[in-house]
């Protein structure tokens, strides 16, 4: 069996790309541990703020344990602020990179308001459907009297 024997030139280039190599996997691993945390985070905090918005009673409810697992963030923390006409939610947490921060802002979820504008809809609907018959007996009349 022949030895082959290389430079130690290349030796040491290999270690210097596999050092660089190795630094960009965990940059960007990092970074998805960071956008996954990102968007659990944002995830949590539209549904505390949907369910805030259909609850009929006045208790607020922040759910912090279905947080689960945050790979880059900790002490992560979720606020819900009731209004009278809206919901406004915060989540917060503390990353490698610094503090980072959601808001979220959510008109409350009125059925009655809806109900009323699709009843004062129908009243218009039915107003112009009867001034379009009125309208419509008036031309035949009008065309009725002149060709006749």
């Amino acid at each position: 069996m022949k030895n082959k024997m290389y430079s130690a030139s290349y030796t040491i280039e290999t270690a210097c790309i596999m050092a660089v190599f190795c630094m960009a996997l965990i940059v960007l691993i990092h970074h998805a541990y960071r956008l996954h945390d990102e968007t659990k985070s944002g995830m949590v905090l539209q549904k505390a703020v949907e369910q805030a918005r259909h609850r009929e009673d006045d208790e607020t409810k922040a759910d912090e344990e279905s947080f689960g697992l945050l790979f880059s963030m900790k002490d992560a923390g979720i606020q819900i602020d009731e209004g009278l006409t809206r919901v406004n939610g915060i989540v917060s947490a503390d990353g490698n990179g610094g503090q980072w921060k959601l808001e979220i802002s959510e008109k409350k979820y009125e059925p009655e308001e809806f109900l009323r504008q699709i009843a004062a809809l129908k009243q218009l609907e039915e107003r112009d459907e009867s001034e379009l018959q009125a309208g419509d007996a008036a031309q035949l009349s009008d065309s009725g009297s002149d060709g006749g």
